[in-house]
């Protein structure tokens, strides 16, 4: 039977290529910081960290733009997107000053704790806890970075990388102190303690605006439970010989 004049079949839409995959490009962004070599540029790019940060004090991370922090900083946007493609590189790279900052002062407790000889783990762990909490309660920018929104899966896995580093620098002063068992995965459970800590600041901060102590309280009992699963009760500390702890 022959077809009337218009009504040829049409092409279906999906036969056809999107001109995206026709040009070879790809789906998939990169959120990764151009980190220059040059003193000037090395100095641009601090100062958008710090102009981020001092927007933070006020915006929510969600809602703030590269012409805002532009603006803030004093430079076109298009600076700040040449050296942070996405908001998610620029939160990343937050990220990465405030995990050398959170390591050293973790640790820094850890050391005041080792130096007592408080034989007492569950107590570490509340003290890094606490430390923790604190600095989300003093620094507003810190918290958003940490604790605000995920909009990028490249930012969540770098915060849990995070984790994982925090987790092995404090199995490592543990073993220091205590003369501790081999536990298989010890390292991965603490990380999973961490995250779970996580979460309940990230409640509580969408909440309340910090974390209240009722949050820090179940935060603490929460890790210390699941921990309890791997971790002996208690363990001998080692003598101040053999410890590696400076006194």
């Amino acid at each position: 039977m022959p077809r009337k004049k218009g009504m040829e079949p049409k092409s279906s839409p999906v036969g056809r290529a999107r001109s995206s995959l026709r040009k070879g490009r790809s789906l998939v962004v990169e959120h990764v910081a151009r980190r220059p070599r040059q003193d000037r540029s090395q100095a641009r790019f601090e100062q958008i960290l710090d102009a981020t940060e001092e927007l933070l004090n006020e915006m929510n991370i969600e809602d703030i733009s590269a012409y805002d922090v532009g603006r803030k900083a004093e430079m076109a946007a298009s600076s700040v997107t040449y050296l942070f493609p996405t908001m998610a590189a620029l939160r990343i790279e937050l990220s990465r000053r405030y995990s050398r900052i959170t390591t050293d002062n973790v640790m820094a407790a850890h050391r005041t704790m080792a130096k007592s000889r408080n034989p007492n783990w569950q107590q570490w762990i509340v003290e890094m806890g606490r430390g923790y909490r604190d600095d989300c309660n003093t620094f507003r920018y810190f918290a958003e970075v940490v604790l605000g929104p995920w909009v990028s899966r490249d930012s969540k896995r770098f915060a849990v990388a995070m984790n994982e580093e925090i987790a092995a620098s404090f199995v490592r002063y543990l073993d220091e102190v205590f003369i501790l068992p081999k536990i298989p995965e010890l390292e991965w459970h603490v990380a999973l303690s961490i995250d779970a800590v996580d979460t309940v600041y990230a409640s509580a901060y969408v909440k309340h605006g910090r974390i209240d102590e009722a949050s820090f309280e179940e935060a603490m009992k929460m890790q210390i439970a699941y921990l309890r699963l791997y971790l002996p009760e208690t363990m001998y500390m080692r003598s101040d010989e053999t410890s590696g702890i400076e006194r």
